[in-house]
């Protein structure tokens, strides 16, 4: 979608703009706004030469302030990447307020849109990203500081890489060098051992950062792997950026099902996070660390990663996202459904998009839905089955599971597997208690364990 090649849309931003914000949009501002929204990409650089600007000027003075009252106007943290998509969905509601009509290539777009099957992470572009968490620009921002450490925590398919993909976006549009490792990519030959875990960390940061590959020049059986993979990171791969670094885990739970690995892996992480504050060579260095539970193998608390920083924990949609979220899929459920619905799921975010993504297909009526959500045949029958065979890959876990749904109220259970229960989405941590996290669950699976 272009805004240049839609006037009834392009129009419609000033006068929002003026509602919203009381001022209108300076000419800069404008052409920002312009240049995200077509086809071709620009730079902010291109956009400024194009109008006689500095691109410098735009790129820190500009464009900032645009993204910060957009963001104010919208309550949704507002980018260069996600600005149209956002904006769309505003500006769509306000036409309909002012009795103005779409253009059939605008609703065009927004059926696409429509038709987005929630599989993975969600586009950066996506309207459909539900931005669930309370001040989110501290997050965002805080990767801009020397020696940040960002733990991003939630259960699986609860919008961790989704987030991950956006605060990288971020760092990107700052000009920072980022790398993103994903441990669920790692064979498990790899996981299981330390020197070849830490050369692949070490190999695959210096592909995605495009420089010649130099392990062997620094890697030493007399040092250690540790050693060495810190020695090549300090010594070859920040050394040759000129900008910050953000090293991001993702999945980095993966890890814990090898301890003596993960002791070593995340006490070195640790020795960077410290390194960043005390050793000007360290000091261009971010982390982020993505996890879908807390850490279930014993680390001393001096040498563990997951008790400094800031964290973004990851929670539950609410009603009032579920509604957002349902304008969004142009579909009409009244509160009592929208209820309805978050009982079922718990404001799991995969499963409210997921029930969303059927509804406006026309696949089936939201009766139908409901009817058939906890049967083999339903639409969250793959996500269930998935589940279903992991605990019956551990029956020690499933026994306990089993116990879980027995209770109508939250109940005691090993800590090992209340967080590998948490990382599944089954449970809620309650204190050093666990509950089922959703009706869908207690249904499902009180019928088959």
């Amino acid at each position: 979608m272009s805004l240049t090649s839609d006037n009834t849309l392009f129009s419609l931003i000033d006068p929002w703009f003026v509602e919203k914000i009381g001022q209108h949009l300076s000419e800069p501002q404008r052409l920002i706004l312009q240049a995200c929204w077509q086809a071709q990409k620009q730079t902010y650089d291109e956009i400024a030469s194009a109008h006689n600007y500095s691109g410098r000027y735009l790129q820190n003075r500009v464009a900032p302030e645009l993204w910060r009252l957009l963001s104010e106007a919208t309550g949704e943290k507002v980018t260069k990447m996600n600005c149209s998509a956002v904006l769309t969905q505003v500006l769509q509601a306000y036409a309909q307020t002012q009795n103005r009509s779409m253009s059939p290539a605008l609703l065009a777009n927004l059926g696409q849109t429509v038709n987005e099957l929630p599989d993975g992470s969600v586009p950066l572009d996506s309207p459909l990203y539900i931005d669930c968490l309370p001040q989110s620009a501290r997050y965002y921002q805080t990767i801009l500081h020397p020696g940040a450490l960002l733990r991003v925590k939630g259960p699986r398919q609860m919008g961790k890489t989704s987030l991950l993909t956006r605060i990288i976006a971020y760092a990107q549009q700052a000009d920072y060098q980022t790398v993103v490792l994903n441990f669920q990519q790692a064979d498990h030959e790899i996981l299981a051992d330390l020197n070849r875990l830490l050369r692949w960390l070490a190999a695959t940061a210096t592909q995605q950062l495009k420089l010649p590959l130099a392990l062997d020049d620094f890697w030493s059986a007399d040092i250690g792997s540790k050693m060495s993979c810190t020695v090549y990171l300090e010594g070859y791969l920040i050394d040759s950026l000129t900008t910050p670094l953000v090293l991001a885990i993702d999945e980095a739970s993966e890890l814990f099902e090898y301890p003596e690995v993960s002791r070593e892996f995340f006490a070195m992480l640790r020795t960077w996070h410290e390194y960043t504050k005390s050793d000007a060579a360290w000091h261009n260095l971010r982390l982020v660390i993505s996890q879908s539970t807390e850490a279930y193998i014993p680390l001393n608390i001096n040498q563990s990663p997951f008790n400094v920083g800031l964290e973004a924990a990851l929670q539950p949609f609410t009603l009032e996202h579920l509604n957002t979220l349902m304008q969004r899929h142009q579909l009409d459920l009244s509160t009592e459904q929208l209820e309805q619905l978050l009982r079922l799921v718990g404001g799991h975010p995969y499963l409210v998009r997921l029930a969303f993504y059927h509804l406006a297909q026309g696949q089936l009526t939201f009766a139908n839905l409901i009817e058939t959500a906890t049967t083999d045949t339903g639409i969250f029958r793959d996500h269930l089955h998935y589940r279903l065979w992991m605990l019956q890959q551990n029956p020690d876990l499933e026994a306990t599971f089993k116990t879980v749904i027995s209770v109508s109220k939250a109940v005691q259970v090993p800590q090992v597997h209340a967080f590998k229960l948490h990382s599944m989405g089954l449970v809620n941590l309650v204190k050093n208690q666990v509950e089922v996290s959703c009706t869908l669950y207690q249904d499902y699976f009180g019928q088959r364990l």
